[in-house]
């Protein structure tokens, strides 16, 4: 068979999958860390939220190892109708047909499991990559942008004053440092303001809102700590009515010791207008700062529409490195109505 399903475990599988990754990134996005075999093998295992992706090598008849990947993603919690496709063909392997194979395996797992949309990603400045995705009826719907922090760039003066006009302006609420495990009754608390992250846009994606619940919230805690991150959060309360008003939270892994990752920034609607994502994530710097000093880089998505975000990630030194598109496919029975716009004022990251 030319797809083999990868197993968490088999080491062997991972390493191939690691070399593949590797080779197309120096190609497609050379910018990019490069692939760790020990974090491949927790996205195999454990995903973003104990609900991985299934992972596949492609063997070509006329090659002896593999020569492509694929990922297939299905969410289960909302989305129900959407499988997420990332493939992977090695470059030295390219425009021999072994990306339409690839391609027409994703159509087959999507309709044998009756999903009826289909979303893939490309560099939005990689034309072969779009020509590629456009030839099977994909259209472009959406973008998002890839910015980066280097820390040792960052105007610390300026961000001194960032801070104190966000503290003056959010006078009514305080900042909580958590790190997990974290008691149900505080992850129950941050379901609301997790949720605010449907705010953000998402452009012409049909797209229905995520649902987060306290079993949600704990498989993406627990996949963090299996991963072996670190996970740090930031909580906004009102200190009148306790509420949680907003949060940020990033990741750390001790095999990228100078790199961190930004989750979701995100306030909740009756919060909003007290500057909160701005001293949230300026806290979350000084944290850091502590908590990991080596630390040289830390890197955030944004849909690439979300103004406010970006406005404030790139005040606190986030620069843009790249953009990439979102193609979508609607198979057949899939829902004739666009999702819109939504408002950007509580953005992801």
């Amino acid at each position: 068979m030319p797809f083999v399903r990868v197993q968490p475990g088999d080491t062997d599988a991972i390493r191939t999958l690691t070399d593949l990754y590797n080779a197309a990134r120096q190609v497609d996005d050379p910018d990019s860390p490069p692939a760790i075999a020990e974090l491949v093998a927790a996205d195999v295992e454990f995903g973003w939220d104990m609900h991985p992706a299934t992972h596949y090598l492609y063997n070509s008849p006329e090659d002896a190892d593999p020569i492509g990947a694929l990922a297939v993603d299905m969410p289960i919690y909302d989305n129900r109708q959407v499988v997420w496709a990332e493939i992977t063909v090695h470059p030295g392997h390219r425009r021999h047909g072994h990306g339409t194979v690839i391609m027409n395996e994703v159509l087959r797992v999507a309709k044998e499991a009756g999903r009826t949309i289909i979303w893939v990603g490309t560099a939005s400045d990689d034309p072969g990559a779009i020509a590629f995705t456009e030839k099977f009826g994909f259209r472009y719907a959406s973008h998002d942008a890839r910015r980066r922090q280097q820390l040792t760039d960052v105007d610390q003066e300026e961000l001194g004053r960032l801070y104190e006009e966000a503290r003056e302006a959010a006078r009514g609420y305080r900042l909580e440092r958590l790190t997990p495990p974290m008691p149900d009754e505080v992850l129950a608390e941050l379901i609301e303001v997790t949720a605010a992250i449907n705010d953000a846009p998402t452009g012409d994606l049909t797209w229905e809102e995520e649902v987060f619940n306290l079993e949600r919230l704990r498989d993406i805690e627990t996949a963090r700590l299996k991963r072996g991150d670190s996970m740090y959060r930031v909580v906004a309360r009102h200190k009148e009515t306790g509420e949680a008003g907003g949060h940020t939270w990033v990741f750390w892994n001790p095999l990228q010791p100078t790199l961190a990752g930004q989750g979701d920034t995100a306030v909740a609607r009756t919060h909003r207008g007290h500057r909160l994502g701005l001293l949230l994530k300026i806290d979350m710097m000084r944290w850091l700062a502590d908590e990991q000093p080596q630390l040289e880089m830390i890197e955030t998505w944004n849909n690439a529409d979300n103004t406010h975000m970006i406005k404030v990630n790139e005040a606190i030194g986030y620069r843009l490195s790249r953009v990439f598109n979102m193609y979508e496919l609607k198979l057949e029975g899939a829902p004739s109505t666009q999702s819109h716009d939504r408002a950007t004022q509580p953005a992801a990251s």
